[in-house]
Formats: C-alpha cells, structure tokens, sequence
C-alpha cells in the first residue's frame, strides 16, 4: 500500500534517528526487515538529509525498542556508577594486615624471624616483640629471671633489675635471713675447717649457741627459767631458728645445763656452732670434755665480745658450781651477793693467757663476782 506523502514523514524519522545512533544500520532495529529502506525510496528522502531537532519540532529516541544493552567495555571510567573502583582481584586496594610470623617485619612488629622461630622464650616473641628484662618472659641463656614490674636489685630471694637472679640460699654468700650458705654443698654433708654442715634451706645442722648481746645484774635474770625468756627473746629478735627452745647455761639449786639441757643418744654427734659458723663443740660430751673451742664470743646480733664476764654459776661438768652463790637464786642484785661466772674468749695472741683459759674452763668457771655487776649470759639452742 501507497501511503501519501504528508503521512509518511512522521513515521521514517523515529527509524531514520534509530539508524544514525546505531551506526545506520537500520536494519538492525526489531522491525521489519527492509521496512525503513523502502519507505525512503518511496519517498525520495536522502537519508543524509536528516533534520535537526529543535524546540518547534521535538524529536525523541525510544531506545528501549532495542535488545541490544550499550556497550561500555570501552569506557575509560567516565561514567559514574555509584560504586569504588575495584583491582582485578577484588581487593579494594588496601594495604595488606602485618601477620606475626611471615619473617617480614610489618607495621605495629618490631621483630619477625617467622613463626617457627618466633618464642616467648627466645629473642623474638610469638607477639613479634624484641625480648626485654622487665616483659616477664624469661629469655633462654640471656636472662635467669623475669618478674616484670617486681624486679628488684635488693629484694632476698627476688630477681634483679638486669633479669638475673638476687641474693638468695645457695648462692654461697651469707646475707639475708640465712644461717649458713655452702654453696653447691648445701645439704650434702660437706662443711669448711670448723664449719658445720648447711642444709638445702641455708640452715645450721647444729645448734647454735651465741652469747647475748644484753648484759643483766643477777637479779634482773628473774631465775634459770627467766634468764631461758631472756634467751628465747633474743634468738627471736634476730631471727633464729627454733627460737622458742633457747635455753640459758645458768644454774641455781634446782637448774643446771646438765639437768635442763637435751644430751640425750639422739644428739650424739650433733654440733654446736656460733651464728658466725664456727663450731664450737662435736656435741654434748665435746662440750663438757673440751670446752666451747675459741669461745661463745658472737652475740645474737652478730658482734665478736672476747674476754666479757658472763653469769653461769656452772662448773665445767655442766651441773650447778655452787647451788648457794647464784645471787639467791638469780634474784638479787646485792653487792653482799655472788655467783661464779665464766670468761668469753682470750685473745690467742696472750698465748699463756689463753692456753689457761682453755685447760681451766674458764669460759664458764673463772670467778665469783657480785651480783650488782651487770654479766651476759650464754644461751643454747635444744
């Protein structure tokens, strides 16, 4: 069918725009194969002629008319989808995290040899943190100890500021709380010329006999069984073990050493020895057959007294000297009262002197004397 002239040219210019914007290809459209080629032959319209648009004659492009959806893989990133640029890989560009043990040292590391490396243990951390004195992690053959915060150079038994360990038993330095320290000999058996042995706790395997270091008048001694509170007191103020069964070499009519002291089979062969460590006697029967040796001339505070007076009333058997002259039982305080009282210790270098005072007993038999003097007395671990 013949359509007329004034009918057809608003019907060919949608298709002749179609075609244009397709690269005039019109028979690419969804219409009719050949439909818009036919009607501008029919019509004699050069289709290079194409009109303008313009506001007296307005022209759209329905573009949904077509399948074929724009082609944009040859956009250069113009147009604006909405959404960031991605890589290939569909990361988002980021840095990477730094993960602790990959050997590499990232952000926020300060150290990384790997994971089979890193050790809380070793110079590198399982944080990736170089090892420090003071992390409270030990590092094997660098650093003995490690208490963080608490490290302390001159705390007994602590760790030092340099991760190493403080004074403490077994050390083979005296210090602290300890009687004895033999170092690697402690609690073997072993013991120094005139020592005795140490046990693992830095203790005496003896008993420890000191003089004390509080001179008293006769009657300020409140009897035997006040001067063996005198006695404990003392072992207590400075720390000694098993304090409470202290014991004062003192005798009256009713007390002696040989009658309140342990002597029994069971202490055969257990030494007596001064707080300096210097043995003093085997045992009970070398203390009574050959005196205290040099002499109980350490207090309980660890001061050397030789040649001091010390109230005993004891002779060398270890029993009463004179059950009548003990300042009235240790009660009186009496310049008209006596008792007998023993020499600490001679100066070796006076060798006449001394080798009287070692054949005699004097260390607990040497004088009477009044009981307004004020003596020191010994005292004996049980």
């Amino acid at each position: 069918m013949t359509f007329p002239r004034a009918l057809l040219h608003p019907l060919a210019w949608p298709l002749l725009t179609v075609a244009c914007q397709q690269g005039g290809d019109v028979g690419s459209g969804e219409g009719e194969p050949g439909t818009a080629s036919t009607s501008s032959s029919s019509t004699g319209i050069d289709p290079t002629n194409t009109p303008t648009t313009g506001a007296s004659s307005p022209i759209t492009t329905d573009t949904s008319a077509s399948t074929s959806e724009p082609d944009t893989s040859s956009s250069t990133g113009n147009i604006d989808t909405g959404q960031a640029l991605t890589s290939s890989s569909g990361t988002t560009g980021d840095a990477p995290s730094p993960i602790c043990g990959d050997g590499e040292v990232g952000p926020g590391e300060e150290c990384d040899l790997g994971a089979a490396e890193n050790n809380d243990h070793g110079a590198c951390t399982l944080e990736c943190k170089v090892a420090t004195c003071g992390d409270e992690l030990i590092w094997d053959g660098e650093e003995a100890c490690d208490n963080g915060a608490d490290n302390n150079d001159n705390v007994y038994g602590g760790c030092t500021t340099q991760c190493q360990l403080g004074p403490r038993c077994n050390d083979g330095i005296l210090q602290g709380p300890e009687e004895c320290d033999l170092g690697e000999d402690n609690g073997d058996g072993e013991f120094p010329p005139y020592g005795v042995p140490c046990d693992d706790g830095c203790r005496f395997l003896a008993r420890l006999a000191f003089l004390s270091s509080v001179a008293y008048k006769g009657g300020d001694l409140g009897g035997v069984e006040g001067a063996h509170l005198k006695c404990q007191k003392l072992a207590k103020q400075a720390g000694f073990d098993n304090s409470a069964k202290s014991k004062a070499w003192l005798s009256d009519g009713e007390h002696s050493p040989f009658q309140d002291f342990d002597h029994s089979p069971s202490t055969v062969g257990l030494a007596y020895v001064r707080p300096d460590g210097v043995r003093i006697a085997d045992d009970w029967d070398d203390l009574i057959l050959n005196g205290p040796g040099d002499g109980i001339i350490v207090t309980d505070t660890g001061e050397k007294l030789v040649g001091k007076y010390v109230w005993t009333g004891t002779a060398p058997s270890g029993k009463a000297f004179d059950p009548a002259a003990t300042c009235k039982t240790w009660s009186s305080s009496s310049a008209l009262d006596k008792s007998r009282v023993g020499l600490s210790g001679v100066d070796k270098q006076q060798v006449q002197a001394w080798m009287q005072w070692d054949a005699d007993k004097q260390w607990t038999s040497y004088v009477s004397y009044n009981c307004n003097n004020a003596n020191r007395i010994y005292c004996f671990e049980q």
